[in-house]
């Protein structure tokens, strides 16, 4: 794999007759352990057109250099699946919001720019030259925030109206036309499975023992892990798109004048067939502010669940099943099935110190779990307050 040049770009970004690529530069788009599941490039396009040249910035996502990585993503499946999110889901959403007369159509993601799954034309193979090229939403303004602080109060906000509007637009579709929600959008989720690690429950439970906080809560730490998982079928109602990696660094705000004004969401591979609650457990306790949390819980809740019926009401589905007393009792069994174990796993790279990390090419099975059972304060501090809300609530 060449990362330094695209070989047969033209082929994949679709341009008018009479413009041309006559250049193209390619530049390492995140640093080691900003990104685990693909290799991130930038690719700034210089175009021919009748006046003279045009810019075209995009940002290329790609297989990630190792075996073991494409393994633990599935990437044979789950890089199509991506593709197919951008170019089948996205539009089949835009078209059946127009049906049913919505003007506000889902713009939460990156304007799709082409893709290719390898150069021979296999259509099953996925190899070194698959890539998803999107718009590069740096250069329209869009950034990422620091990891390991999380958003306030009015960003939370901004995001989970987004959460709840891909939400209740994919049910809306199931709901309203099963058959299409079947064959155009589900039919692309659900095929990501990481494996189950014994040496990172080692690891965590010795880095659980060395914090003085939490012994009076070990025991029921201890409990969650010596569950077997549910069943991972999804249940209904509720069931829809999933995004199931809303965090942090999935995350870009365009941000004027100081304030928050618009989100997009990035990193669609895992996406999933499941609970709506179960992005915003993890996006809440993952990368909102943990002071903004134990105050706002109670109203950013309600807050997602007024957007997500009231996008249902627009769509002409009938709310009653979808009641607030429904969804927190999904919240309730996603919490204390799923999201615990998830977030409890996800703060590790979360707070990994920068410059600690290998890069993608070079990362082993081993390099996941530290033998150091030394964290940061800022991950102490988080483990901390998310084991003990979950305590409070009931969740463990």
């Amino acid at each position: 794999m060449n990362v330094e040049r695209i070989e047969k770009l033209e082929d994949i970004l679709p341009l008018d007759e009479n413009k041309t690529i006559i250049d193209h530069q390619v530049k390492r788009l995140t640093a080691a352990g900003e990104n685990y599941g693909s290799l991130m490039l930038s690719v700034d396009i210089t175009v021919q057109n009748a006046y003279g040249t045009e810019e075209i910035h995009t940002v290329a996502k790609m297989v990630p250099p190792n075996e073991f990585i494409q393994k633990v993503f599935n990437t044979q499946t789950t890089f199509k699946n991506e593709i197919a999110f951008y170019n089948k889901i996205v539009p089949v959403l835009h078209e059946f919001q127009r049906e049913q007369g919505m003007d506000e159509l889902v713009d939460f993601s990156p304007k799709y720019c082409g893709s290719r799954i390898n150069l021979s034309g296999d259509p099953s193979v996925v190899d070194s030259d698959a890539i998803l090229l999107l718009e590069n939403l740096k250069t329209i303004g869009y950034s990422n925030f620091e990891r390991t602080l999380g958003f306030d109060l009015d960003t939370s906000k901004l995001i989970v109206a987004d959460l709840a509007q891909l939400h209740a637009v994919s049910l809306g579709l199931k709901l309203k036309k099963p058959d299409v929600f079947e064959t155009e959008v589900k039919k692309y989720l659900g095929t990501f499975n990481p494996p189950r690690s014994n040496p990172f429950l080692q690891h965590f439970f010795a880095v659980i023992d060395k914090i003085d906080e939490l012994k009076l809560l070990r025991e029921r730490i201890q409990k969650v892990f010596d569950n077997p998982l549910p069943h991972s079928e999804a249940r209904e109602p509720f069931a829809t798109f999933i995004h199931q990696d809303c965090w942090v660094n999935n995350i870009m705000i365009k941000v004027e004048e100081r304030k928050s004004v618009k989100n997009k969401l990035v990193d669609f591979q895992v996406c999933d067939y499941g609970s709506p609650a179960k992005d915003l457990i993890f996006f809440l306790f993952s990368s909102v502010q943990n002071n903004v949390v134990e105050k706002h819980y109670d109203d950013i809740v309600r807050y997602y669940h007024q957007t997500f019926t009231s996008i249902l009401q627009k769509l002409k589905c009938e709310i009653t099943s979808f009641s607030f007393d429904a969804f927190l009792k999904e919240i309730n069994y996603e919490a204390a099935n799923s999201q615990f174990r998830h977030l409890m796993f996800m703060t590790f790279p979360m707070f990994a110190p920068k410059g600690t990390v290998k890069e993608l090419s070079e990362l082993t099975p081993d390099d996941l779990i530290s033998e150091s059972t030394d964290i940061t304060d800022l991950h102490k501090e988080k483990l901390i307050f998310i084991i003990r809300q979950f305590a409070k609530r009931n969740w463990i």
